[in-house]
């Protein structure tokens, strides 16, 4: 029986969907908590303990899937239309075209019926743009690994990319090599709940007055390549007429508590892919440490891509692609110093429970938590605020404090 089934444990099931998908008696249904991350529900009445589900979990078989340390590279795309709309150095987008080049297919996230966030094919040049883009929310997986199952055993060249526990989850799913498949995990710093995500929308769109068309988290056209929350941007259609925004207190506070690390789901603190060890051919991200480690190297403010080599099928796509790019060869310990993600998870904070309740239950008091216009104020405000809820007899004792005073 599945360890996260039996135990209940949230931090043991990164919502992959591997094991419903690999489950030929439907025994296992994926459904949402309270903080809108999906988890088995597992039909007793329908397993038959073949326990093919305990053996494509990539929480319980990291171990399996993960790779030798591989190549560090620092690297930029040559193609400026490219490297303008991507989030970094444009190394995504390069892979992703050489494959449908060949009549290939991608596999990535993408924004599905408003801000919902999934993973979908594409067989196009023209969707690239929408698997374009950093996203910091959980994508949901759908049947996408079925449909990877069912393009390589017709051949096809699969391209797949994803967090490090998707790609995992994708490969245990097969349960054999396949030739034709090539995956990037990205390094990631945790997937906040996509109802968070939702419920922030939702207020913007009221705000507003207009419905959600399309949101940027890193928009290079607001602040060159950063990485902050004055970097975001988001499109609204109202009355027909579409709305550019730039900058919001909404926007703001989803950023610093995503970049706190107080909205990601549980078994991101505990994620075994954390290190330099990877679960994909070739790893994706940002390489952050290029201003102090490689002054001189061209067009910075374009963004720079952070790119390791885990696999021999990584290093003979880069070389057919090494053309294309600004390459530079860096040492793993350089990789990691400027992506702490490379040698542990994000910590477990304090506040994230409280964090939560807020997001969902008290949206107002989650800005004024992380709105950093005036953050050491408001967070103590809310902070006093929610215990009061939490333990009503601390109002009581606050009270008649207040009594004995006056």
């Amino acid at each position: 029986m599945l360890k996260y089934i039996s135990t209940i444990d949230a931090a043991d099931c990164c919502g992959c969907r591997a094991c419903e998908q690999v489950c030929a008696h439907q025994a296992l249904q994926m459904k949402s908590n309270e903080e809108g991350f999906l988890y088995p529900k597992l039909d007793a009445t329908k397993c038959v303990n073949c326990g093919l589900c305990d053996s494509v979990c990539p929480m319980m078989k990291a171990e399996t899937v993960r790779q030798d340390e591989g190549q560090a590279y620092v690297a930029q795309n040559k193609n400026v239309g490219d490297l303008k709309t991507s989030s970094s150095g444009g190394g995504f987008i390069a892979i992703a075209k050489i494959v449908l080049s060949q009549n290939g297919v991608v596999y990535g996230a993408a924004y599905k019926n408003g801000p919902k966030v999934c993973h979908i094919r594409v067989e196009k040049s023209s969707d690239l743009e929408k698997l374009k883009g950093s996203k910091y929310v959980q994508s949901d997986i759908g049947d996408s690994y079925k449909k990877v199952k069912k393009d390589l055993r017709e051949g096809r060249i699969v391209y797949f990319v994803g967090t490090p526990c998707q790609v995992a989850g994708l490969k245990l799913f097969l349960r054999k090599e396949y030739d034709n498949l090539l995956t990037s995990d990205l390094i990631c710093h945790g997937t906040p709940s996509p109802e968070i995500f939702k419920n922030m929308i939702s207020h913007v769109e009221e705000k507003m007055d207009a419905d959600f068309v399309d949101y940027s988290f890193r928009d290079k056209r607001v602040r060159g390549w950063s990485c902050s929350s004055s970097s975001s941007s988001y499109k609204m259609r109202s009355s027909g007429k579409m709305k550019y925004v730039n900058y919001s207190k909404d926007m703001e506070a989803y950023f610093k508590a995503f970049i706190s690390g107080h909205l990601m789901r549980m078994n991101c603190y505990q994620c075994p892919f954390a290190n330099t060890h990877r679960c994909g051919d070739i790893t994706l991200a940002d390489f952050w440490g290029v201003r102090e480690n490689i002054p001189d190297f061209p067009f910075i403010h374009r963004g720079v891509s952070l790119l390791l080599i885990n696999t021999a099928k990584g290093a003979k796509v880069l070389d057919s692609l090494k053309n294309q790019f600004v390459l530079k060869v860096i040492p793993m310990d350089m990789a990691v110093e400027t992506n702490a993600n490379l040698s542990h998870p994000t910590p477990l904070s304090k506040d994230r429970e409280m964090s939560y309740d807020l997001a969902l239950n008290h949206y107002p008091a989650f800005l004024d938590k992380y709105y950093i216009g005036n953050y050491f104020i408001n967070n103590l405000k809310v902070q006093v605020e929610y215990n009061i809820r939490r333990y009503p007899w601390l109002f009581l004792l606050i009270s008649r404090i207040k009594k004995l005073i006056k």
